[in-house]
């Protein structure tokens, strides 16, 4: 930079822009921001940066300002907000996506990492990872890592990791170097209209790799191998080194390596498993629960090798890594009775969060608190959602957060009536927020696991259920 850009962000709070803010601040960026709710999940680690915060939106916020950053949900929520329109006047408007991929990835060695589920879990560990192998990486994932302090690592350094997100396109802002792609399924129907479009997103960001760079997949994905086929010529002609990894049944494919995956063990501090390389077989043990971190560390354990961490370092990380915010984090215990929180919101991660809860603790009763995340998902997945809720022992159902979805009046969902779809006295739908905690505090005893599903307000049901129960057994 010739000077000292300002970039505002505008909803500086939310999950993807937080860490950015902060990554720009360290990168030389004079950065402000403004938010509509004077506190979020991210708070704390935009104070401790010493940024500058200002509470609701105003033209006012642009005096001096070069860029302003925005979320693309902006869009849809308030488009012709007197910020936007202000900024677009000047020509200073873009996403923060836009903004990262123009001038914080410049001229950096980038790794992305996508897919429909596991994106954040995954960027954490593959920074955790480039980190114990010496490469000293910036990483930006749209969570909270208790031990970096946010969801961001700060260097100086030509290695960049960061969560590559499909809605809006947003990906393709950016030029990797190195992809991981966990899995490709279905998702923001709000944005993408059907399953084509979808995977044709997937597409062409795959082809903004950079030549003779490196593509590690998750071989056992059905939209993956639909996505690899379609670019299997173009990866050939561009010299595109394709990895795959799985840990039960692969789909054919000329990948130029393959790793295989076996589970052994099952334990309430971790998942142990058995990895087949190209010229290796060694012993691995993850600090997380469930079979599906177990094939994202897979996609982690490619990327990282290729690049040249050792086995022996990967074993240590891999060990020691205990999650990120809102991924199945326990947040409490109170009574023998642990309350987790989660940010699944589609149905095949609230399934295989509970199918790792049945085979962690078995036996014991699981509750599922489930805030749906906009109404379209729900429409899209009636079936897939029940089939998932069912899962749990019991579960309570509470209103659907809209988000973006705000200003596009769409027909509501009868919950009373999806619910009644399940199994027979399975669910409830309770819509206070103070009514779930109670609800729930009263029904569990030592012993029970109750987790909160959602990637809304949802925490905010943890944070009211650990209150109550703590009222009532302390």
């Amino acid at each position: 930079m010739d000077r000292k850009l300002h970039v505002h962000f505008m909803g500086i709070g939310g999950s993807g822009m937080a860490p950015i803010a902060v990554i720009a601040k360290k990168s030389g960026f004079d950065v402000t921001g403004c938010d509509c709710n004077e506190t979020s999940y991210y708070s704390e680690a935009l104070s401790d940066s010493g940024i500058d915060i200002k509470i609701g939106h105003n033209c006012e916020h642009l005096e001096g300002v070069d860029i302003l950053a925005v979320t693309p949900a902006v869009f849809d929520i308030n488009p012709n907000h007197p910020e936007l329109v202000e900024a677009r006047k000047r020509n200073i408007l873009m996403t923060w996506q836009e903004f990262m991929g123009k001038y914080l990835q410049k001229d950096k060695f980038l790794v992305a990492v996508a897919g429909t589920h596991g994106k954040s879990t995954t960027t954490v560990l593959m920074g955790l990872a480039l980190e114990a192998g010496g490469f000293d990486p910036i990483v930006e994932a749209g969570t909270i890592y208790k031990p970096w302090g946010g969801g961001f690592r700060l260097a100086e350094s030509k290695y960049f990791i960061c969560e590559a997100d499909e809605f809006n396109c947003n990906f393709l802002n950016y030029s990797p170097s190195l992809i991981i792609i966990n899995n490709i399924e279905m998702d923001h129907p709000e944005f993408f209209k059907d399953f084509t479009e979808f995977k044709e997103a997937f597409v062409k960001f795959i082809r903004n790799l950079k030549h003779s760079g490196t593509l590690v997949v998750n071989a056992e994905s059905e939209g993956v191998k639909e996505v690899l086929f379609e670019l299997k010529n173009w990866l050939e002609e561009k010299n595109i080194k394709v990895i795959g990894y799985y840990l039960n049944h692969k789909f054919d494919f000329p990948f130029n390596a393959e790793y295989r995956g076996q589970i052994n063990s099952f334990t309430e501090d971790g998942v142990g498993f058995d990895v087949d390389g190209p010229n290796f077989k060694e012993s691995f043990k993850l600090g997380l629960l469930g079979t599906h971190n177990v094939s994202n560390s897979l996609g982690v354990l490619c990327a990282a090798a290729h690049l040249g961490v050792n086995l022996e370092t990967l074993k240590v990380v891999f060990q020691k890594y205990k999650g990120i915010g809102r991924r199945t984090e326990l947040v409490d215990e109170v009574n023998g009775i642990k309350v987790y929180d989660d940010y699944g919101h589609h149905p095949t991660a609230i399934a295989a969060v509970l199918d790792t809860f049945r085979t962690t603790y078995p036996g014991k009763k699981i509750y599922a608190i489930v805030e749906p995340h906009q109404i379209s998902r729900l429409k899209l997945f009636p079936k897939e959602f029940i089939a998932a809720l069912n899962k749990a022992d019991e579960a309570i159902v509470t209103k659907t957060y809209v988000g973006r979805e705000i200003n596009k009046n769409l027909e509501p969902v009868d919950i009373n009536s999806f619910i009644s779809k399940m199994e027979a006295g399975k669910a409830t739908y309770i819509e206070d927020y103070n009514e779930v905690a109670e609800a729930i505090s009263l029904k569990a005893r030592q012993g029970d696991i109750i987790v909160v599903f959602g990637a809304g307000n949802s925490y905010k049901f943890t944070k009211l259920i650990i209150e109550r129960l703590k009222t009532l057994y302390n």
